[in-house]
């Protein structure tokens, strides 16, 4: 888990399941104050209405959202007041806390901050196979870029053209995340505002400009870069 480093704290999103009531802040406000962080932000997800008990789970949209605010709000751990909110199914909870950290982000409930590194340790099987898929899903992109750069030079004789997702993989990303996200929620996002928000996050093109909406919708429109992660 992050330490408090000097009197610095450590910035952090509090993840909230609606329907859970205030106790869940309350609990999240109360860890991180006790613990060296500061909560600059916070996520609301509603419970997976297609159960039947309508349990809380880790969806798609779930974790696109999460993902998109962490790039937006630049925080360092993803706190939320028991593990089973963040969903009831273990693997999730492996998969999210996995995924988190490899982008240096800590995920950690506040009733038993190590909960979700025990967990994820007690299955290192899931472990395996999230490395193994890793690499499958990078070693595949390669070979398809490769394939694509030789097919088109043998075409052309023209040397491969880089795409955007190759030449700003990060913005391109959190690019479409934005876009997905906002398909996800029903709130409809423009290009020149999935820009604005790329500007507001130092994701600019080599004039320093917000990117063209045009230039937007190629990053869309374009492969997902697999092969570079954000910082």
């Amino acid at each position: 888990m992050l330490k408090k480093v000097g009197t610095d704290l450590q910035p952090a999103m509090a993840f909230l399941r609606r329907g859970y009531g205030v106790a869940q802040r309350s609990a999240i406000s109360a860890f991180a104050v006790a613990s060296g962080f500061e909560i600059v932000s916070e996520l609301s997800m509603a419970l997976d209405a297609a159960s039947e008990t309508s349990s809380p789970v880790l969806t798609l949209a779930n974790i696109t959202s999460l993902f998109v605010r962490i790039d937006l709000d630049h925080v360092r751990a993803v706190i939320v007041s028991t593990a089973t909110l963040f969903s009831e199914q273990s693997i999730d909870r492996i998969i999210g806390y996995e995924r988190l950290r490899e982008r240096g982000v800590e995920l950690i409930a506040a009733d038993a901050p190590d909960a979700f590194a025990q967990e994820s340790d007690a299955h290192r099987d899931v472990l395996q196979v999230l490395a193994t898929t890793a690499q499958f899903d990078a070693a595949a992109a390669s070979a398809a870029t490769r394939s694509v750069s030789v097919a088109r030079r043998a075409r052309t004789g023209k040397p491969h053209r880089k795409t955007y997702a190759e030449l700003h993989p990060e913005a391109t990303l959190m690019a479409k995340r934005l876009y997905q996200s906002s398909k996800a929620s029903g709130e409809r996002i423009t290009l020149r505002g999935i820009s604005a928000q790329l500007a507001e996050s130092g994701y600019v093109d080599q004039h320093d400009s917000a990117f063209h909406p045009e230039v937007i919708r190629r990053m869309l429109n374009g492969n997902w870069p697999r092969n570079r992660k954000p910082e």
